[in-house]
């Protein structure tokens, strides 16, 4: 992404005139362009990280179908004021 956004960055610069970017070759402009596609197509692949970033996706996405969103669960200590639950067993040796 960061590839994307300096060819990006270069072409506005040169395009607009702007002194040195403006007599700089195309290709040397292109070049982020180039190594953005080539991290996306073989550097992700290669090192399973596009596999990841789907998998991130689909528990987020599973998250919010439950309605859950990103939170996440909430976990309370023994003793705490944790909510009690239908049919839950007191502790027959805790004082109030």
């Amino acid at each position: 992404m960061i590839f994307i956004l300096l060819g990006i960055v270069l072409l506005t610069l040169k395009l607009g005139g702007l002194q040195p970017f403006a007599n700089w070759e195309w290709l040397a402009v292109a070049l982020p362009f180039l190594m953005g596609v080539g991290w996306m197509e073989i550097v992700e692949p290669l090192f399973g990280l596009d596999v990841r970033r789907e998998q991130a996706r689909r528990r987020q996405f599973e998250a919010k179908v439950q309605g859950r969103g990103n939170k996440k669960p909430q976990r309370f200590r023994r003793g705490s004021m944790a909510p009690r639950t239908l049919g839950a067993v007191k502790d027959p040796g805790r004082r109030r």
